[in-house]
Parts: structure tokens; sequence; C-alpha cells
């Protein structure tokens, strides 16, 4: 990967390649490709098939949101590591009003942890990748590899070998003029693209540094341990609390205020320090995943981006994104510039979620393709950064953390293995590897 060659600009060269590229749409990817043009679903009233894998509550509502995007949609195949769970999401989409669309039939009911390879053999043209994020990687290698069109849930890693892989797979997807649509919503949000414009163009000045804050309660609940699960089954089903599923909660659930940021900024950070622990979800049923995290982004410009946050029971909330420069002060999620160019946009009016597969439908069929792989791969990069950082106590320079060995893959997949639970990690004494 290059990207500190291209990415250390002076903040006017940045902001004068970001009026180029928002000219071009390269907000989320779009390409104009007119080898596309008279190929498959330029008319719209060809049939697109899609697959889903990962029926969770996040996939399900993909897989309804798809459907609502396009009339010529069917959703015909269904992929999860349990069986239960994907009959839940099948039950819950045929009481959707795009019920009649769900033609997912016994045969294309796929269980395991092949059942991503499977639901791509079956003849699905896209396929919407839900898992939890440690499978990212691999399943979209495996779409892309097999030709499929792809929208693809953040984060999409949980470690730097990951982050290589999709960095790798997107530059295949783009050679095989394959889409890959991010689930990072906000890039698709007209008020935020709208923000995000304004600040690219000059409405603060030169950035000086920036903060993001998302302090929440408890998030996810863990489902009680049966005495029939093995340690695979147990972690899988509760896979938010365990680093090697989720990332960690500031990789998992952090990632869109890190994304908004790094859309802003043009660049990611050179260098990265973080501090973090678990002060109240210290039981066991809570994994071993922190509840917090306060960490600092250095660019090669000067500026800084101070992240926090965390997840923690009779605290007070906050969600606030800023922007602060030599002439104002942007508040990102009340779309305003206060200072030398004051200005006020219209607040949030659209479901951000749909309009990415609105979009994804569009491209398609205009004979277009869409590839969001770089920035949702640097994007997820920076929470996993933080959480090294945090994890070991070390100072991290982007080329260290992404050039990282540290794979957090199990030795293999399968549900009946043992799977000892990692220790908490505990910062001058969890390595950096």
């Amino acid at each position: 990967m290059n990207d500190n060659a291209s990415q250390q600009q002076p903040s006017q060269g940045r902001r004068q390649f970001m009026k180029q590229s928002l000219a071009t749409l390269a907000t989320t990817g779009l390409v104009v490709n007119p080898a596309l043009t008279s190929g498959a679903f330029a008319a719209s009233s060809e049939l697109i098939k899609v697959g889903l894998v990962g029926c969770g509550g996040r996939g399900t509502g993909a897989a309804a949101q798809t459907l609502r995007a396009d009339p010529n949609v069917e959703l015909v195949a269904l992929a999860d590591a349990f069986g239960d769970q994907l009959e839940l999401s099948y039950q819950n989409l045929k009481k959707t009003e795009v019920q009649d669309r769900v033609k997912v039939d016994a045969e294309h009911k796929f269980v395991g942890f092949d059942a991503c390879q499977k639901l791509i053999d079956s003849g699905v043209d896209l396929v919407l990748l839900a898992t939890p994020p440690h499978f990212r990687p691999q399943h979209l290698k495996a779409c892309i590899d097999a030709g499929k069109h792809v929208f693809c849930e953040k984060p999409v890693a949980v470690d730097a070998p990951g982050i290589r892989s999709v960095l790798q797979t997107a530059k295949e997807a783009k050679q095989k003029n394959l889409t890959i649509v991010s689930g990072l919503c906000w890039r698709y949000e007209p008020g935020m693209q709208e923000m995000v414009d304004k600040i690219h163009n000059g409405g603060i000045g030169d950035i000086i540094s920036l903060q993001s804050v998302r302090f929440l309660g408890g998030v996810a609940k863990m489902a009680k341990r049966q005495p029939e699960w093995s340690d695979m089954e147990y972690q899988m089903r509760n896979w938010y609390y365990y680093t090697w599923l989720s990332g960690d909660f500031n990789t998992e659930q952090f990632v869109h205020e890190l994304d908004k940021q790094s859309w802003v900024m043009g660049e990611y950070p050179v260098r990265c320090y973080s501090t973090g622990g678990r002060q109240t979800r210290i039981a066991p049923e809570y994994g071993h995943i922190y509840d917090h995290f306060s960490t600092v982004y250095e660019y090669a410009n000067g500026a800084k981006f101070l992240a926090t946050t965390r997840h923690q029971q009779g605290c007070s909330s906050m969600f606030v994104d800023t922007v602060s420069g030599t002439e104002g002060t942007a508040t990102l999620m009340k779309y305003q510039i206060e200072g030398k160019n004051p200005w006020k946009g219209a607040r949030r009016r659209t479901n951000m979620h749909q309009l990415e597969h609105n979009e994804m439908y569009k491209a398609l069929r205009n004979g277009n393709i869409i590839n969001n792989g770089e920035y949702m791969a640097n994007s997820s990069m920076m929470g996993i950064i933080a959480r090294m950082s945090a994890y070991t106590g070390k100072t991290l320079t982007w080329e260290e953390a992404m050039n990282s060995k540290e794979d957090l893959s199990p030795a293999k997949y399968d549900m009946a293995m043992s799977l000892p639970e990692p220790p908490v990690a505990m910062p001058g004494i969890t390595p950096f590897v």
C-alpha cells in the first residue's frame, strides 16, 4: 500500500484535490465505466439475484433495504453460521412489505462456516456481507474471486493482515469492474456530503484539529451459555465481546466517526497513541474487550484528531464531531459552520442506510461501478491502530500498524472446537506484534 506518498499533501493541495474528487462523485467511489453500459443489469428490467451472508439484525435490515432499493431485485439465498439465526431472519423478512421478493427455498439456506462459499456458488449476482467483521476479508475475497458484486458492512477487518487483504481485493474488484459498496453510510447522506464539501472548499480555512466523542451505555447483551455449546459456538454467538470477531467496540461501533473525520481530512494519520480499559463491563459475560478508549491521531501537516468513546451504563451520553480550522469551526452533526464563513445546512432527512443501497443499484443500472474498498479498509484501520496502541501502551506509526503481523484468526474453524478465551489486554505487558 502506498498511502503515505499521496496522503502527506499540504492542506491547500488537499483541498484542491478534494474539490476535483467531489466533482467526479469520488465521495462514494462512483466510476463511469463505458465497458459496463451494455452489460448485465444495465436494463432496469434485468433481474438481480441477491444473497445475504450473516443473518443478524444488521444483515436482515440490509436485505430489506436492498429489496426496497430496486423493484427487480430478489433475495434468493441466505447463509449464516447458525440455522436458528438464519430462520429468524427469513421469518422477519417474510413479514415486511417486500416479502413477495424474498424467494429463498430450503435448498438455498446455507449453514456453517462454509455457508458463504455455498451461497456464492448458488448462482447469485450480488452478495450482502454482514457477518461479524472477522470474516469480512475472506468473504469479500471469495465474492470478488467469483465475480460477484458486493455490499459490505462495516468494519471490514479486525487486524492488519485482514486490512491488507481487503485493500488487495478492492484493487482486484476494480480490475474486474465489480462493485463494492461500504456500509459506512454517512458518505451517502446528502446533508453530510454538503457539510464536508463546505469544509473542503475552505469554509473553516486550514484544518487544525478534529474531535469526535461517542459516549453510550451498554450496547449488546450476552447470550446465556448453554451446556451443549462449545467454546467456539459461545464466542460466535457473542461475537461482539471478542476482539478476534469484532475488533473491539471502538473498531466495530466508533468506525463511523473515524470514517467521517478521515473523509474530512482527505488523508489518514501518520501516528497514533491511545489509552483504554474496562471498568464497568468486567463480568465474565462481557468477554475480554474494553469499555472505553481515548485516542490521539497525528497527521503529516500537524493537525491532531482526538477520538474518545465509551460504553458505560449510568454515565452521560454524548455524540459529537467537530472540526476546527484557521477561520472557523464545523460541527458535523449540526451541519453548521461558525466563524468567518458561517453556514447552516439542513438536518438529515433521509435514511442513509437505504441511500447506499439506492445508489448501488442506480449505478449498476446505469452501467457504472462503485468501489468504496480503499476508504472502508483504511477507516477500519483507524479503529485497529487505536486498539493496538491502547492494548500495548505503545505509540504506533501508521506504517508500523499496517505492517503488523498480528493475526487474530483461530487455528481452524470448527464449531465443536475448544477455544480458550484470551486474557484482557494489559498495556505495558501485551506485546505489539
